[in-house]
């Protein structure tokens, strides 16, 4: 019997595991499904077998965050999403916290456009080139801190210019398509 729920991973889990995801983790103290350090490529899965990504706060600490980009868009099924989330370039822990090596804006992902197939090919130079289309970005406040919209307008509206240094994360989403006569690799 075909198991056809949809293949979900996880990546950079810690210990906030997804269920039903295979979650992936550099560090066994977390207990992941799948122990992987996501600087070393290629991840442990096939071309195409994966139907959505899940990434919060995990590329901001990646040597790399391209090459994980691409290794992202090699395991996703056309069609299959990834949802990425770091802190706001705005964040103060974007730049304080030691961890960070990268700040991320709404351009980091902007690149090129493919002009074969209409859609945003995210990319550094045209060899480089990821089928990814971004389509959805959201600027919303950290989990830890949305316990503040329920506030009074005024109020809120104090906190998130005085506060607005901390409490701001970015979400991304792409979704992986193949161009009209291009390689599925």
């Amino acid at each position: 019997m075909m198991n056809d729920s949809p293949t979900i991973i996880n990546l950079g889990c810690g210990f906030n595991k997804l269920i039903g995801a295979i979650n992936v983790d550099a560090f066994e103290i977390c207990n992941p499904d799948v122990v992987w350090d996501l600087n070393k490529f290629p991840y442990p899965f096939e071309n195409n077998s994966v139907d959505q990504i899940v990434a919060r706060h995990v590329f901001e600490h990646l040597d790399d965050w391209w090459g994980a980009l691409g290794e992202c868009a090699r395991i996703l099924k056309n069609g299959g999403r990834m949802h990425i989330g770091v802190p706001d370039e705005s964040s103060m822990s974007a730049i304080t916290y030691r961890d960070h090596k990268h700040i991320f804006s709404l351009l980091s992902f902007h690149g090129i456009i493919n002009y074969t197939s209409g859609s945003n090919a995210w990319a550094k130079t045209v060899e480089t080139a990821l089928p990814l289309k971004m389509i959805e970005y959201r600027r919303v406040p950290f989990k830890e801190y949305e316990w503040m919209i329920k506030w009074c307008p005024w109020l809120l509206s104090f906190c998130a210019k005085h506060l607005r240094n901390f409490i701001w994360e970015q979400r991304f989403e792409f979704q992986k398509q193949i161009p009209i006569g291009g390689k599925n690799e």
